[in-house]
């Protein structure tokens, strides 16, 4: 008999944001996209803007503002959980508000090897595998506010590896279920802006596209 393939390993993605205890009111945006059954799935995607909002001694106090409406239809999931990982370590969190109830550290996510886990997550479940109902449904925002702690006060962490996990997802021929990565540009919005409009992550990722198609028709007509 053939020996069945191992899975495949995805990696977490290394997209760094350096926040300061005097960045309270600052935000920063993850864009993330959709991985399902290790396979890249094309039109699932969500985002994720976080604003510090309060700094108390050990504990930092955070707002999550959840799009899960810039998924391509006929693609969409449901978001049950999301994490990243801290420097220095993140060793507590609370949820305070919000659709995730459940906090746990060192959770541990599907599809990326077993060969590490992420500080913390929030999930609507028991764990941040999956599981039951609840979340951010596709097509839905939403805000989470939740609180951190660090062993020591700190006046910097360095946040990375984000992550949400996907359920309940549709118009994939991979499976039902999934993850996304997080990345971001490394800046802030001062301002502390919400989540931007769909239509213009939309632009964004259409102009992605169009670079791409411009560059693959220039290397054709060089071949």
């Amino acid at each position: 008999m053939a020996a069945v393939p191992a899975a495949a390993v995805v990696p977490l993605v290394n997209s760094p944001i350096t926040v300061t205890s005097a960045d309270v009111g600052k935000s920063f945006t993850y864009l993330y996209n959709g991985i399902v059954n290790e396979q890249n799935q094309a039109g699932l995607q969500a985002a994720i803007t976080f604003t510090l909002t309060s700094v108390v001694g050990k504990t930092w106090n955070f707002s999550a503002a959840i799009d899960n409406t810039l998924s391509v239809a006929p693609v969409g999931g449901r978001i049950s959980s999301f994490g990243f990982d801290g420097n220095p370590e993140i060793i507590g969190a609370t949820p305070i508000s919000g659709p995730f109830g459940k906090a746990v550290i060192n959770a541990g996510f599907p599809q990326i090897g077993g060969q590490t886990t992420i500080d913390f997550c929030l999930t609507a479940n028991n764990n941040c595998s999956g599981g039951g109902g609840g979340g951010v449904v596709n097509g839905s925002t939403a805000t989470q506010e939740f609180a951190l702690s660090f062993a020591n006060n700190i006046t910097s962490v360095v946040f990375n590896h984000f992550i949400v996990r996907y359920q309940s997802v549709t118009g994939s021929g991979f499976g039902n279920s999934g993850i996304g990565m997080g990345s971001n540009d490394g800046g802030f919005d001062p301002g502390g802006d919400p989540v931007p409009e769909p239509s213009s992550w939309a632009m964004l990722i259409a102009g992605f596209g169009l670079i791409g198609a411009v560059a693959r028709r220039r290397q054709a007509a060089l071949a």
